[in-house]
C-alpha cells in the first residue's frame, strides 16, 4: 500500500488546483485568445465578390472546390481558388504592441 498524505498536503494541493482552475487557466486562455495568432493556415487566394475578382487572404475552415474560409480582408466568410501558403500564422498585431 502507498503512504497516505497528511490532511493537510491534500488541502493545499486542492487550493492550488482551484486557484489554477479559476484564475490562472481563464487569464491564460483571454491572453491567447487576444495575440492576433492563428492556429489554421492563413492561405491568399483568388476570391470573387459579386462581380469583381481579388486577391485576399483567408483563414482556412475547409476545402471544397478550393478554399472556404473566413476573409480578413471583407471580414465575411469567402471561398477562394488559386490559393497559397502564408507563411506568417498573425491575423493582426497583438494587443500588446498596438
Amino acid at each position: 500500500d502507498r503512504p497516505r498524505r497528511p490532511p493537510r498536503a491534500a488541502a493545499v494541493e486542492q487550493w492550488v488546483a482551484l486557484v489554477l482552475t479559476v484564475l490562472v487557466l481563464p487569464v491564460l486562455a483571454f491572453v491567447s485568445a487576444l495575440d492576433g495568432q492563428t492556429w489554421t493556415p492563413i492561405v491568399k487566394c483568388q476570391v470573387t465578390n459579386g462581380t469583381v475578382t481579388g486577391s485576399n487572404h483567408l483563414i482556412e475552415l475547409s476545402r471544397k472546390g478550393g478554399v472556404v474560409g473566413r476573409n480578413l480582408d471583407s471580414a465575411q466568410i469567402s471561398h477562394g481558388l488559386g490559393c497559397t501558403r502564408v507563411e506568417s500564422l498573425y491575423v493582426r498585431e497583438p494587443w500588446w504592441r498596438g
